[in-house]
């Protein structure tokens, strides 16, 4: 049995629907997204092990300042542009239009697991994507609140989060999305550009690699 199946096909009918559409509903979402940092700030705090000042400044603050962004920018994003006309064209009225891509699957790491997680949910929203969010199931208590309380300020129609590890993933990726998000290593970014490409799917991927560490001989590893 499929785990998938009817979350997937709920979104894809809420974004046949044109629900996500309306740049009303767009900064809606977004005006959400940053209720949801606001007031759940001390709850995301506690799984990071980072002080207060690297937790606000590396996680939710980027996070806050992309939604605060996306808000100011949103009409002239959704506008119309006008381009050039050739001879045989002086008729017509051409433009480029921005389009939302469908079904967008957001495939988030351990390390940074708010900032890395919800930065792309931004941009997803802000372009009137459908989204399903996949946290690191590394980080417990992020994955949590992102599963818990965060679909409580999104529209459930278009936003969904689902959890577990490799082998979900995995099972995730066989089914078809219209553009995939994924931060990790190069070894899992390769499964996901394979799993994409079988369906033509348009990847972005951040992939991080180890940082060199060198520990004197006088340094008290505890």
């Amino acid at each position: 049995m499929d785990p998938f199946a009817d979350t997937l096909r709920r979104l894809r009918e809420a974004f046949s629907s044109g629900r996500t559409r309306p740049a009303e509903f767009r900064a809606a979402q977004l005006k959400a997204l940053r209720r949801f940092l606001q007031e759940n700030k001390q709850l995301l705090q506690e799984d990071l092990h980072k002080s207060v000042f690297e937790a606000d400044l590396s996680e939710l603050i980027l996070c806050q300042n992309e939604v605060d962004l996306a808000l100011r920018n949103l009409p002239t994003w959704m506008k119309d542009e006008p381009v050039t006309k050739n001879l045989f064209m002086q008729l017509d009225s051409a433009f480029i239009r921005k389009e939302p891509f469908g079904l967008v699957l957001i495939i988030a790491p351990w390390n940074y697991p708010v900032n890395l997680t919800l930065v792309p949910l931004v941009g997803a929203l802000a372009a009137g994507n459908c989204v399903v969010l996949k946290p690191s199931e590394l980080s417990k208590g992020t994955e949590k609140v992102l599963a818990e309380v965060l679909p409580q300020y999104l529209d459930q129609s278009c936003f969904a989060v689902v959890l577990g590890g490799p082998q979900e993933t995995r099972q995730l990726l066989e089914h078809k999305f219209d553009y995939i998000f994924f931060t990790g290593n190069p070894r899992v970014g390769r499964i996901v550009m394979a799993a994409a490409a079988k369906h033509l799917t348009p990847v972005t991927l951040e992939l991080g690699g180890k940082n060199p560490c060198y520990v004197d001989d006088d340094c008290d590893p505890q």
